[in-house]
């Protein structure tokens, strides 16, 4: 019993090194660029009138260290966590069409995209971007 517990030890402590070394060694989010973006823009209103879609654009640069794996666009409504659109997308494309039936006329929105480096399949940190939706 007492080998058990010794090696349960030995693994966890190792576990918990490795952890510790991951992070000083450059694998956490912060280590991945995070994503430039381009429309809608932070503090502004889409008009989403006749069923247009709101456009979500971000620029292609930079690219993280391990190259790209993907990308993960997520829209949220109102100040909680109201997830209205959330997709992972390929690593060659820089915009997306989210549907005008998604959003309510008056409603604020937020946005974020992360990008996933292919080496580590870390997910970079965000900024968020917030706007409002009129529907006329």
């Amino acid at each position: 019993m007492r080998k058990l517990i010794a090696s349960a030890i030995i693994v966890l402590v190792s576990f918990v090194s490795f952890s510790i070394e991951a992070r000083e060694g450059g694998m956490s989010p912060a280590s991945v660029p995070r994503v430039v973006y381009s429309t809608p823009g932070s503090q502004t209103t889409v008009d989403v009138s006749g069923g247009r879609p709101v456009v979500f654009s971000w620029a292609m640069l930079p690219i993280p260290g391990g190259t790209r794996d993907s990308y993960r666009l997520v829209v949220h409504k109102g100040s909680g966590y109201n997830v209205v659109f959330s997709k992972v997308i390929d690593d060659r494309t820089f915009s997306i069409e989210v549907p005008a039936e998604k959003f309510e006329n008056g409603a604020g929105y937020w946005w974020y995209v992360r990008q996933r480096d292919a080496r580590t399949m870390i997910w970079s940190e965000y900024d968020v971007w917030y706007f409002k939706v009129t529907k006329k």
